[in-house]
């Protein structure tokens, strides 16, 4: 099917068949079915936290499909998606080698006399695999080499795996445990090569696997920023009828979440306390996290003007809250627990849990303190793990110094964590749905030196007896 490239979400889809387990009467050849005129619509589905591509597909069936193919859950979904005039796309095709798998048949229902409607979801065929086997096995090298060895040898794929360097060379033991839980075992202890960080990702695009850190995704590896791949504002209606900006329109948008500062105080964001235990050694050690000071040493979303770091635009403003205290200096908010061992395995060092644990959950978390969720246009160009700019509106009167009236704090570049591709074919129009997260801000909060707070609570409560309490009630 050829679609229009003059319109905001048109896209072309070809070559949708089903493949079943069976063959034509014991012919050698799988049975085939062409489904493109039965579907209604699909929906693809990435995200940096989940390590497979997954869809579904909604059908209205006049032909008896399940029956006559039949459909059993063992069948591979096979299709071509992408927008038109574009390189990138959805390739699902048999000649790529890469189909889906279906794994699930919902939501089946009559629809008249003679149809039926019922909804295939389908996942990447690693994803099976990855249900399918356990890994008993020590790997020996750099982190990144190992998540190789995984994806080839257990997940068995034959897409692209992009891996970020790392630091260190180890040895890890795995448990007998899935690939996917291996992987994740191991990004958990990664340090970049290039970076400061130690937050790992692995995931799956329409590029491939992808093993890469945070700020792997924020800036190349000289510290200048990664491109922006779009520029996203609200529609403006009645703007006319310019499609580069329709491309770029938002239809809708929603902040998911903000800020939540019990949740991040909790959960180590702010500050943290590390207490190890070496077995070997017999030594214990206490290492201290605070944001304030971790903060300036490592790269993040937001740059100056010359592409270069910016010290003081994160989450946390630097302010005095409680006699002297900031949020970064109470650290027994988030308490961590951990048994280590010098020379387990002989000369190899295990991985400096003091130098990743922290940091790792910190950062992490701190990407995703500030989510939005965006509808904008389909485009098979853009993918998790892109850099896009997105303009928030401020929602007061403009001034005539304040032509563009945005937000000064939300206004600016976003990480794509999760992108759902919604494709009507009744509409004929491709949306995506994204969710932006970013870490740092276009402009810095107000630091605060003085306590403020604390100025205006020196007056004390009084202590009271229950009994003296209940008797002046009665």
């Amino acid at each position: 099917m050829e679609a229009k490239v003059d319109r905001p979400g048109a896209f072309q889809l070809g070559g949708v068949n089903l493949v079943s387990y069976a063959s034509f009467d014991g012919d050698g050849t799988p049975k085939r079915l062409d489904i493109r005129n039965l579907i209604v619509e699909f929906n693809i589905y990435e995200d940096l936290n989940s390590p497979f591509l997954s869809g579904d597909m909604t059908l209205i069936d006049g032909t008896n499909a399940i029956q006559e193919l039949p459909i059993t859950g063992f069948e591979r979904l096979e299709f071509f998606f992408r927008s038109p005039m574009t390189e990138k796309g959805f390739d699902f095709s048999i000649k790529s080698g890469h189909p889906m798998f279906v794994y699930a048949l919902e939501n089946r229902q009559s629809g008249n006399p003679r149809s039926q409607a019922y909804t295939l979801k389908f996942i990447s065929l690693e994803a099976i695999r990855d249900n399918q086997d356990r890994i008993s096995q020590a790997f020996t090298g750099s982190t990144d080499q190992m998540i190789l060895d995984i994806c080839y040898n257990y997940l068995k794929t034959k897409k692209d795996v992009l891996v970020e360097e790392t630091k260190g060379v180890y040895k890890i033991v795995m448990p007998r445990v899935r690939p996917s839980n291996a992987i994740k075992m191991i990004r958990k202890n990664s340090r970049a090569l290039h970076y400061e960080n130690s937050g790992f990702l692995f995931y799956e695009n329409a590029n491939g696997f992808q093993f890469k850190s945070y700020e792997g995704l924020f800036c190349k590896k000289d510290g200048s920023p990664r491109p922006i791949k779009a520029f996203y504002s609200p529609k403006v209606k009645n703007i006319g009828e310019d499609d580069i900006y329709d491309l770029q329109s938002v239809e809708d948008y929603k902040i998911l979440t903000q800020f939540n500062t019990l949740l991040n105080t909790n959960n180590g964001v702010y500050s943290s306390r590390l207490l190890t235990h070496d077995l070997f050694s017999k030594k214990f050690n206490t290492f201290d996290f605070d944001y304030n000071i971790e903060y300036p040493k490592q790269n993040h979303l937001e740059m100056d003007a010359e592409g270069g770091k910016i010290d003081n635009n994160g989450i946390l403003p630097f302010f005095n809250y409680d006699r002297g205290n900031t949020f970064g200096s109470k650290n027994e908010g988030s308490l961590y627990l951990q048994s280590t061992t010098t020379k387990i395995h002989n000369d190899y060092e295990q991985p400096e849990v003091e130098l990743i644990l922290q940091k790792r959950i910190s950062q992490h978390l701190a990407v995703n303190a500030l989510v939005i969720e965006i509808t904008v246009p389909g485009s098979t160009e853009i993918n998790i793990g892109d850099i896009v700019h997105f303009s928030m509106p401020k929602y007061a009167s403009p001034t005539d110094t304040d032509i563009q009236d945005k937000d000064i704090y939300l206004t600016g570049r976003y990480l794509i964590s999760a992108a759902r591709h919604q494709v009507s074919i009744v509409s004929k129009k491709h949306t995506m749905v994204l969710e932006l997260v970013k870490d740092s801000f276009n402009k810095a909060y107000p630091e605060e030196i003085t306590d403020l707070f604390t100025n205006n609570e020196d007056d004390t409560g009084s202590a009271y007896s229950a009994t003296e309490l209940d008797e002046f009630l009665l």
